[in-house]
This record gives structure tokens, C-alpha cells and sequence, in this order.
């Protein structure tokens, strides 16, 4: 495949990718942190929802979803 054929989101993925070298593990890291995210969040929010007397254990679970959000978040900074 030429570069003419690549998209011009395509070039600049390969760019970044010969530029940082170790960045596939980062990005693996990244998706594993988000969807560890998503999980807790949905989790969490099902949990706050579905009881009616005590919140507190969906607030917790979306907190702890959140601490692993800003995680990914750090790492997507320090690239």
C-alpha cells in the first residue's frame, strides 16, 4: 500500500507511531483503563439507581471508575 492510498489520518497514526516507538503498549494500556471505566461507571450508575434506600455503593463504584479514568488520562498526557 503507497502513502497515496492512505487516508490523511492513516499518515499521521504511522508518523506518531514511528515518533514514539513504545507507544503500542500505552494504547493498550489506555483501552484496558477505559473500558475498565465504562464497566464500573454503567455498574455504578445501575447499582445507584436500581436501590432506592442506600446510594452510597453506585457513588463508590463511579469513583473508582473515575480513579481509573484519570489514570488513562494521565497517561494519554504524557505521551
Amino acid at each position: 500500500m503507497s502513502k497515496e492510498d492512505l487516508s490523511l489520518e492513516e499518515q499521521v497514526e504511522r508518523i506518531r507511531a514511528k515518533r514514539n516507538g513504545s507507544g503500542e503498549w500505552k494504547d493498550r494500556v489506555r483501552r484496558i483503563l477505559n473500558n475498565v471505566f465504562l464497566i464500573l461507571a454503567t455498574c455504578g450508575l445501575v447499582t445507584y439507581f436500581s436501590s432506592e434506600e442506600n446510594h452510597v455503593n453506585g457513588i463508590i463504584l463511579v469513583g473508582i471508575g473515575m480513579l481509573f479514568k484519570f489514570a488513562e488520562i494521565i497517561i494519554r498526557i504524557l505521551r
